[in-house]
């Protein structure tokens, strides 16, 4: 047996600082590119490079990732906003910006009320993003760290299990995103205080939700279900220990599941400031058909891709212990042939990933490991994966780094040699034919690689950046290449896969000093291997070279012909859209200038869905569009707009039929034969604040109603002095603001505030859980006993 719990010369808590100060020397390294490079975290040479306008004149050129486009499209956009925000007006609410209006406090994709989105009060943008990365990072690796050493696993493995957690392949290839790391950095600490209540530390049990929540908090409502799912795993676990232990005991289990209950009770409040608007804005978006998350895009099959997906999902699973043969983000997608795609790859290194399936049927796997394992690889293969996608694998990740660690801490010198042995000889054989196949194709299958590499660029073609060339070339070449075994995408992994199995072989040695060196050589194995996976697919990028959304020829044009008061609508490219609509959904925001159109993961129900007649110019003025831009030589730009500026990146025109986004009415005739289409008398109405969730308006006198094109939304108050009580804004026939007036001779100012009532709500709850929470965990304390339902004993390092 390894060295389980003590390592000789160390106190156990001293070696658990250890493991944390090498985690933390080892994500700083990981990050030396932000603090001793000065480069960022995030694919700006995508924009600069392949998207309009950014690009400018020419051909687009060549980016690294192109799976990460939302982070452009969407997510920057996300941050920008909030830092304006919190800068402006001290929090985020409405937003003006996109989908002529929406609450964007509730887009469940923005993380607005994750800890790292805070930074922005304080820092410059990329210090704030960087340090929320690195600190996710570090929570993920410091509470595998801490779980492990909870349950008795060794100091170099502990460390092994956080640092390969905190760079698994979910991790890295949503990193940009956050989606996977926002939530999942606290699963192990969500399981580390579980495990520290169950060990008699009564005052963890606070601490249970406290993490839950902020778990949920850092998430989007897809990943706030996996964690709970891993809530209920862990409690399905516990379960089943105990009635193995005492199957009669029906009284334990009660309180078992009252005690999980309650702690998923109290998570949930403690995030209700965020679950209650964003489940809302979800639903809305669910009634109005369009949410793809909800609906799934095969409309004849409970299966996204069809019913064959699960069996095809399921020949991928013995690729992921060696994703290099799956292509990469500058080569070609082979899992699509799997249905499936690279941003579902799970993969913690050769072995680890390797024991983790094979932890399943092993008799020594702990049951939590082990379920966490079989609910993270079976889930996928259900129709759940219509709603959850495969970000379901971030349990097998979670269970498998568990069951890694333990398996390299407690299992027999017997169990290793003999997985050594097997897996040495499966790969030589693979290794051996693969490298006779890659000889064969070098010096006979040129006129099949040519055809090959045809039949790939034709495909290619087709993609929304199918217009951009030289990156297509690039991306083929890189596939055709990789194809050989003697390609560093190859060599370089099945390298570290050889020295992690000789340094395997070698800790089942009976000599001292070469177990020793056999963990160093496993340990290092491992942690280049997922170094390597997540260089692959990061992008570090210059912000001299290519900066973050500069101000171009077209923005400047922009900010002189669309007024603050205007609009824009975009005609996207019906094919080619990536490479060559400048200014895609969302990304005119940065810059301050108003969109009919947006993207995102929830839409308002509002004055018009997205693209929506997105030409329409007697409808789209009616509701403040002032311009359209789409790109040159678009032949279907309706005649009832006129060009006022061009660029070879840009085309912009003036809306004929506009109408003004602020107006006002004398009579209820006025207005109805307005909303109704038909009149046009109206007055000139005049927004001086400038801010997004309060508005000063100088309306004229002698005006009744006044209407905003903008979409009406629950929470928008108003107020004509400073004496009259706020009144609800009205929605209008169209979904737009309406405000009916006392008339007075002379113009007076109309105040209007946005205070979402869900929002409230939320707040109040949490609020009202962090006070259950306090009182449950001072009333557990002062108890005296903790409800453990009889189970095997957690190991703790004594």
């Amino acid at each position: 047996m390894m060295e389980t719990t003590k390592t000789k010369g160390g106190h156990p808590a001293l070696q658990t600082g250890v493991c944390l100060a090498i985690c933390l020397a080892v994500v700083l390294a990981w990050f030396s590119p932000w603090w001793a490079g000065g480069k960022v975290m995030a694919p700006l040479d995508l924009a600069n490079e392949m998207m309009q306008p950014w690009r400018g004149d020419g051909e687009p050129g060549v980016a690294k990732n192109h799976f990460v486009a939302d982070n452009i499209t969407v997510l920057l956009e996300y941050r920008i906003f909030a830092a304006e925000s919190y800068k402006n007006e001290g929090w985020v609410g409405w937003s003006d910006l996109t989908y002529g209006g929406t609450a964007l406090y509730a887009d469940t994709m923005a993380l607005f009320d994750d800890w790292t989105m805070q930074l922005h009060r304080w820092f410059d943008f990329w210090t704030a993003w960087h340090l929320g990365l690195m600190g996710q990072v570090l929570i993920a690796a410091f509470g595998m760290v801490l779980l492990l050493r909870g349950r008795g696993t060794n100091t170099l493995w502990s460390v092994a299990g956080g640092l390969i957690y905190a760079a698994n392949s979910q991790f890295v290839t949503w990193i940009n995103h956050r989606f996977a790391l926002g939530p999942f950095c606290w699963a192990p600490l969500i399981i580390w205080s579980i495990d520290q209540y169950r060990a008699g530390k009564r005052w963890s049990w606070g601490v249970v939700p406290v993490f839950i929540a902020l778990a949920f908090l850092g998430g989007t409502l897809q990943h706030v279900a996996i964690v709970a799912l891993a809530v209920v795993v862990c409690w399905g676990s516990e379960a089943w220990e105990g009635w193995k232990v005492s199957r009669r005991n029906w009284v334990n289990q009660v309180s078992l599941l009252g005690r999980y209950a309650v702690w998923g009770l109290l998570g949930s409040g403690l995030a209700a400031l965020m679950l209650i608007p964003c489940t809302d804005a979800l639903m809305t978006s669910n009634e109005l058909g369009l949410h793809t998350g909800l609906h799934g895009h095969a409309d004849d099959s409970i299966y996204p891709q069809g019913l064959l997906q699960p069996l095809f999902n399921l020949a991928a699973y013995p690729f992921q212990v060696f994703p290099s043969v799956l292509g990469r983000c500058d080569s070609m997608d082979v899992l699509k042939l799997f249905k499936s795609n690279l941003f579902f790859v799970a993969y913690i290194g050769f072995l680890p990933t390797l024991i983790g399936f094979l932890a399943i049927g092993r008799r020594q796997t702990g049951t939590l490991e082990r379920s966490l394992i079989l609910v993270g690889l079976l889930l996928p293969l259900t129709p759940a994966v219509r709603f959850l996608y495969q970000r379901l694998f971030l349990l097998f990740l979670l269970g498998a780094t568990m069951a890694f660690a333990g398996y390299m801490s407690r299992s027999s010198d017997e169990a290793r040699r003999r997985l050594c042995v097997v897996a040495a000889w499966t790969s030589g054989v693979l290794a051996a034919g693969w490298l006779i196949g890659s000889a064969g194709m070098a010096w006979f299958g040129g006129d099949f690689l040519a055809s090959l590499q045809d039949r790939v660029m034709a495909i290619g073609g087709d993609s929304s950046f199918g217009g951009a060339h030289a990156w297509m070339e690039m991306r083929v070449s890189n596939f055709i290449g990789d194809l050989f075994i003697w390609s560093p995408q190859q060599w370089v992994p099945l390298t570290l896969l050889a020295l992690g199995l000789w340094g395997l072989g070698w800790t089942a040695s009976k000599s001292l000093g070469r177990r020793r060196t056999g963990s160093v050589m496993l340990f290092s194995a491992i942690l280049l291997e997922v170094t390597c996976f997540a260089t692959r697919w990061i992008t570090w990028s210059d912000p001299g070279e290519y900066p973050l959304f500069p101000v171009t020829p077209e923005v400047a044009a922009l900010r002189e012909h669309v007024d603050r008061d205007g609009r824009v609508t975009v005609l996207i490219h019906p094919t080619e859209h990536m490479s060559r609509t400048p200014f895609l959904p969302n990304t005119l925001s940065p810059y301050g200038i108003e969109a009919i159109t947006g993207y995102g993961s929830v839409v308002p129900d509002g004055m018009i869905l997205p693209n929506e007649t997105p030409g329409d110019a007697k409808k789209l003025g009616r509701f403040g569009v002032s311009h359209l831009l789409t790109w040159p030589g678009n032949p279907d730009v309706p005649l009832e707009w006129r060009e006022v500026w061009s660029s070879p990146s840009m085309e912009l025109y003036a809306n004929t039929l506009a109408l003004p986004r602020y107006v006002a009415f004398r009579t209820d005739s006025q207005k109805d034969g307005f909303l109704a289409g038909e009149g046009r008398s109206f007055l000139p109405v005049r927004e001086t604040s400038g801010k997004q969730n309060t508005r000063e308006l100088e309306v004229p006198a002698g005006s009744k109603w006044v209407r905003i094109a903008e979409n009406q939304a629950e929470g928008w108050e108003y107020r004509s002095s400073e004496t009259s009580s706020w009144r609800p804004v009205l929605r209008a026939e169209d979904a737009s603001m309406l405000m009916e007036l006392e008339p007075k001779v002379a113009g007076m100012t109309v105040r209007m505030r946005y205070r979402p009532p869900l929002r409230l709500l939320g707040l109040k709850i949490t609020g009202g859980s962090i006070m259950l929470m306090l009182l449950g965990t001072l009333w557990v304390v002062l108890r005296g006993r903790v409800g453990v339902c009889p189970s095997r004993p957690i190991p703790s390092v004594t």
